[in-house]
This record gives structure tokens, sequence and C-alpha cells, in this order.
């Protein structure tokens, strides 16, 4: 297992923090009052049930997309909250130590590998978080 450095945790907080900007900008783009104006304009200028039916689709898309954003930014935030405590890379559920690799390619990762299986299949894929 390859040990988890100061390097390495800076490296990982900065790639969160970065991501977390990231997805801030993105909200806010997403909740800004143009696109609130641009969702009326869509549905204002439907001709018929076709054309509002695309557009209340784009809506529902356009939510899904920001709800989606909004729980990777609750999951970069936990990340940064672990990493004040002083316990990031450790599994939430068995307390063993979480490998680099996962943590490089999954910074948000909350749990071991085999952890992580056991509760996908536990929850059914259910608003889980994936594997390495």
């Amino acid at each position: 297992m390859t040990e988890l450095t100061a390097t390495r945790l800076q490296t990982l907080k900065d790639q969160l923090t970065r991501r977390r900007q990231d997805l801030l900008a993105m909200i806010q783009a997403g909740t800004s009052d143009a696109g609130h104006d641009n969702l009326r304009r869509i549905t204002g200028e439907v001709a018929d049930s076709g054309d509002e039916s695309t557009a209340l689709q784009q809506t529902d898309l356009n939510l899904a997309e920001m709800e989606n954003e909004v729980r990777d930014l609750r999951a970069v935030d936990r990340a940064l909250e672990r990493m004040k405590e002083g316990v990031y890379g450790q599994c939430t559920e068995c307390g063993h130590h979480i490998p680099y690799a996962r943590l490089e390619a999954y910074p948000t990762a909350e749990r071991c590998t085999d952890c992580q299986t056991r509760y996908e299949r536990l929850y059914g894929g259910r608003d889980v978080t994936p594997s390495l």
C-alpha cells in the first residue's frame, strides 16, 4: 500500500479545492437569473404540445444536472472536512486506509474498495459512490 504523505495529501486537497470552485461556479450559473430567464423564455415560446414537452424535458435535465452537481459538492465538502479532522484516507466503515491509487482516482472516496463493494450490494446502486 502506498502511503498518504503530506505532499500527496496537499495534492489531493488542491484537487478537491479546485473541484469545489468549479462546482460552485456551475451551480451558480445554473441558478442565476439568466438561467431562470432562459427557462422562462423556452417555456414561454412553445408553439404546441410537442414544443412544450421538449421544453419541460430540458428543464428536467437541467434540474437533474444541478442535483448531481450539488451531490458532488457535498461529497467534496465531506472530503475536505475529513482532511481537517485528520481522518481523510481512512475508510468510514472499517477504519482501514484507503489506497492512494483509489484516492488519486476518486478523491472523495469515503470507503475502501471492499467496503464500497459491500455498500453497493447492500443498497443496490441507490445514491452510492462508485468504487475504483
